[in-house]
């Protein structure tokens, strides 16, 4: 093999490399950013009772609607209280499913069944939601949510 010869190899192989990390960068955006992921963020995150980070998964404003309350918020911090979910029992909540209703390019509704435990592991409360995504920019964002029943967010 002749020294142009390895210079050339050596040449395309770290072009390929490059593409190669260069497009796996690009998949990932898109694999950490679609509705599944930003619901088990936010779920992940209401568990660590980080309200920047939730903020930041939704479109301000927040729209909740909770049994028969309406909430149009600025910041989740407006809709749930921590210390009182605590007093009440709750400890932590688990996603059971996501399944999506519809699913658009910039639009979607996710049904999310999810349970609430107490520091024992014993359930409180299990329900289902509907959770309504935008898309803004290269971004899912959280924009409605629908509780059918009256389960408290400590308010």
């Amino acid at each position: 093999m002749t020294v142009e010869w390895k210079k050339t190899v050596i040449y395309i192989r770290n072009i390929l490399l490059t593409l190669f990390l260069f497009s796996s960068l690009l998949f990932a955006k898109d694999a950490n950013n679609n509705p599944e992921k930003v619901i088990e963020d936010f779920f992940y995150h209401f568990n660590e009772m980080d309200i920047n980070k939730i903020n930041e998964l939704w479109d301000l404003p927040i729209t909740y609607f909770v049994g028969d309350e309406i909430v149009v918020a600025k910041s989740y911090s407006e809709i749930v209280n921590y210390e009182n979910l605590k007093k009440e029992g709750w400890a932590y909540s688990k996603i059971n499913s996501i399944d999506p209703i519809v699913s658009q390019e910039d639009f979607a509704i996710y049904k999310t069944n999810f349970t609430r435990f107490n520091n024992q592991d014993v359930e409180l409360i299990s329900t289902d939601t509907n959770l309504t995504l935008i898309k803004r920019g290269d971004y899912w964002k959280l924009k409605i949510a629908i509780i059918p029943i009256n389960i408290s967010t400590g308010k």
